[in-house]
């Protein structure tokens, strides 16, 4: 009786744990797999050729990919679990770049995700996320799927402009240094953070201005001789603060004809 029992137990842990593994699909081609079959032949034919142009010049992975269900696969806690998993599953992209794109639409969930690799920054997510809102939910609610999968790869694919110099996807056939820059991860640094060094560009300037401008004093001819040795020293003696002016010494000497003057100044408070 007791083994019996311990049979029960162990085809229960079987099958409690098959029950909630998570399996991927495997790609039928690098380009598409259509599980869910909502693209007619001549529709997959021209979006195959555009991404195989995509991958051919500019070496960016894409794959679309359609399933009935994600929980064909498993209990996923959501369609950003699943896709993620099979992002990562498939490799898609250049590793070392983190650059991969895939277009994911579980039909029956009435969910899709665009998953990009992490070196587009969190910008791409929200480019994304207006990709499915305006150019496939619009197509899929009058229930023209194949229609609304081709324009919103398209789409994609125009939305990577910034980073893939891309206007219209007629013209992958052809690169230019400007695309080739634009694919550095420096280039997608500072587009994903272009406000930041907007930032530290102007502390730095008001932080140098204050001596370039004491440097180009000496330029300037002296009042007394006329001769361009005139240079200049600067002190702070009070320091601003939010409120209150500061104030500051201004000494100015010809190193030609020993010329001296002295000036102080007011420095404007911080706010």
């Amino acid at each position: 009786m007791l083994s019996v029992k311990n049979l029960f137990i162990t085809l229960f842990l079987i099958l409690g744990t098959n029950a909630f593994a998570k399996t991927f699909p495997i790609p039928i081609t690098p380009y598409i797999s259509d599980y869910a079959n909502l693209l007619d032949p001549e529709t997959e034919a021209r979006i195959t050729e555009k991404l195989v142009k995509l991958r051919q010049t500019l070496d960016l992975e894409m794959t679309v990919v359609t399933i009935e269900t994600r929980f064909d696969y498993g209990q996923f806690n959501s369609i950003e679990e699943f896709t993620g998993g099979l992002f990562n599953k498939w490799k898609i992209g250049v590793s070392a770049r983190n650059d991969g794109v895939l277009i994911l639409i579980s039909h029956f969930d009435g969910e899709m995700r665009i998953e990009v690799g992490s070196s587009y920054g969190a910008i791409y997510d929200k480019r994304m996320g207006l990709v499915i809102q305006n150019h496939f939910i619009p197509y899929f609610k009058g229930n023209h799927l194949s229609k609304g999968i081709e324009a919103g790869v398209y789409e994609t694919i125009n939305r990577l402009q910034p980073t893939y110099d891309i206007t219209d996807p007629k013209t992958l056939e052809t690169t230019s240094l400007v695309t080739a820059i634009k694919r550095t991860t420096f280039w997608r640094t500072i587009e994903d953070k272009y406000m930041l060094f907007v930032f530290l560009g102007i502390i730095t300037f008001l932080s140098f201005e204050t001596r370039m401008r004491d440097i180009l004093v000496g330029l300037r001819r002296c009042p007394n001789c006329n001769r361009r040795q005139l240079h200049r020293k600067r002190t702070i003696k009070k320091s601003r603060t939010g409120k209150e002016r500061g104030k500051e010494l201004i000494e100015a000497h010809c190193s030609s004809c020993n010329y001296n003057s002295m000036e102080h100044r007011s420095i404007p408070s911080v706010s």
